[in-house]
């Protein structure tokens, strides 16, 4: 054969070869192609088929599972809404996406949201049992301390009244309890007229909670430390409103319509029924203290603004109140039970060493600075307190126990007035008064 002839047929077999090479990459090439498509489209079909369940899921009555209320806990306050209620955060979502859609589950309040320093420590939110989701409590106690009146300390009080008169104070919005704790002596100075009370108020929120705890209503009561912590050393108003709203089992919405609000109203009222049910008459202790940063609350709005509508709904606690609840706590360790009073009258514990309450890196409420504490000497003087400050009011109670226990007496001072929210030193001031009357009547 020709080498011609040979030449063109390798080349004829040679391009049918590399034909069928080149088609054999392209159907390679597709096949491929064909396969990352139906990836692709598997992929989007279900997760729009899990994000459909998700929905379908929350809009049945379901309650969170414990995983996803913690996931909750860390991611609610991350958002900054101006809205009162907190949204439900994506991974809560993510988790009720996995559960069974037509499971069948309770029916409870959405997990509340948290403050931020509490996201950033991933704290977690606490939890009631099951069953005692609706339970309310009672105090032990249902009949105020048998006290009776001293000449010898009323005459005490009217040297503080005259005091507040020396500095030129109005003694029309002044209110004064003093106690011998060792004598159930009392004396005071328009000690029934009730008054806005500024922070003294968060003592009784704490003894509402330690009685709920002490009930089994709640699963840990370590959940709550460092709320108490903070409401109770610090004085912070969003460790208040997280507890208020955990206690009572409320939260604070957007304007609520008649019958709503009478329900929402009728729950944060339990508070006040617990105390005037043991002989804490005309007490209210239902309205948060302002501002709540982490609900965007700088003043009250929505519900906490209709709470006010009512003059009598306003928070109003008498220095009697105040004076017989500390007694009953730190005193008397009866307030819900003995190991309760302990733990509570710890929490009310103040330092008095001036390195402590005189330091830059102290809370931003100060709770010796421009109080009782500032005038008591720290070596010789224990004292347990709660106090309370606005731009228009000053108020504290306090227990203070002498060297080697001589004298235990109780103060309880409630000034809702611009002129001594302005005078840091008139608390420190009637303190000593009071400490150096009370330290030479025990010597007697």
């Amino acid at each position: 054969m020709p080498k011609r002839r040979k030449s063109q047929i390798f080349f004829h077999q040679f391009s049918k070869l590399s034909l069928a090479t080149k088609v054999n990459h392209l159907t390679l090439k597709f096949t491929i192609l064909s396969v990352l498509i139906a990836i692709l489209i598997t992929k989007y079909m279900a997760e729009q088929f899990v994000k459909s369940s998700a929905q379908y899921s929350l809009n049945l009555p379901t309650s969170a599972s414990p995983a996803s209320v913690q996931v909750a806990a860390k991611s609610s306050t991350q958002q900054n809404s101006k809205s009162l209620t907190a949204p439900l955060p994506t991974p809560a979502v993510e988790v009720a996406a996995k559960s069974p859609a037509r499971q069948k589950f309770k029916s409870l309040t959405p997990p509340p949201p948290v403050p931020d320093w509490a996201v950033a420590k991933s704290l977690p939110i606490p939890s009631r049992q099951p069953e005692k989701q609706d339970l309310e409590v009672v105090y032990n106690l249902k009949k105020p301390p048998n006290f009776k009146h001293s000449q010898e300390l009323q005459a005490i009080v009217n040297d503080v009244v005259e005091l507040a008169t020396d500095q030129s104070l109005p003694t029309k919005p002044l209110s004064i309890t003093l106690i011998d704790a060792k004598t159930s002596e009392t004396a005071g100075y328009q000690e029934n007229t009730p008054r806005y009370p500024a922070s003294v108020i968060k003592m009784f929120w704490m003894v509402v909670l330690y009685a709920q705890i002490e009930n089994g209503i709640w699963k840990n009561e370590k959940d709550f430390a460092p709320y108490l912590a903070k409401m109770i050393k610090e004085s912070d108003n969003e460790a208040a409103s997280f507890i208020l709203d955990e206690v009572t089992g409320t939260r604070s919405e957007p304007e609520l319509k008649s019958e709503k609000f009478k329900v929402w109203k009728n729950k944060r009222q339990q508070v006040n029924r617990f105390f005037r049910q043991a002989g804490y008459k005309n007490i209210s202790v239902i309205q948060k203290t302002f501002p709540i940063d982490y609900i965007n609350l700088p003043e009250p709005e929505g519900s906490e603004s209709q709470l006010l509508s009512n003059p009598g709904d306003w928070n109003r606690i008498t220095t009697q109140h105040a004076a017989r609840l500390l007694y009953e706590i730190c005193y008397a360790g009866q307030a819900v039970s003995v190991q309760a009073s302990k733990k509570m009258c710890g929490w009310l514990k103040r330092d008095l060493n001036p390195k402590v309450w005189r330091s830059p890196d102290s809370y931003d409420f100060n709770p010796v600075r421009t109080f009782f504490g500032e005038s008591l000497p720290h070596t010789r003087v224990r004292l347990h307190s709660k106090a309370g400050w606005t731009s228009i009011s000053r108020a504290e109670a306090a227990m203070v126990v002498t060297e080697n226990s001589k004298a235990t007496y109780i103060l309880a001072i409630f000034a809702p007035d611009s002129a001594y929210a302005d005078e840091v030193d008139i608390f420190p001031k009637m303190s000593r008064l009071v400490y150096n009357r009370m330290t030479s009547r025990s010597s007697k």
